[in-house]
């Protein structure tokens, strides 16, 4: 989520995350703006390459959408 990498050690806790994560995840960083903050159940989001991804604004949202490619948290394998 929004490059953040979480473990789980039961499937069913995994569930739980997948079903709303956002009520499990903490702080992340926006992938546009850089500013961290707590999302909530009405923060902008979308699915992308590797999962889910929150933003602080729905203007955020807007400007990953032009470009995602800009914006994608790519990791080294």
């Amino acid at each position: 989520m929004n490059g953040e990498v979480y473990r789980f050690g039961a499937e069913m806790t995994l569930k739980r995350f997948v079903g709303e994560p956002e009520l499990w995840c903490g702080m992340l960083r926006d992938p546009v703006s850089g500013m961290r903050f707590i999302p909530s159940t009405r923060s902008p989001r979308l699915y992308f390459v590797g999962g889910p991804y929150f933003f602080s604004s729905d203007s955020t949202h807007d400007r990953f959408l032009d470009d995602p490619g800009r914006y994608e948290v790519k990791r080294a394998l």
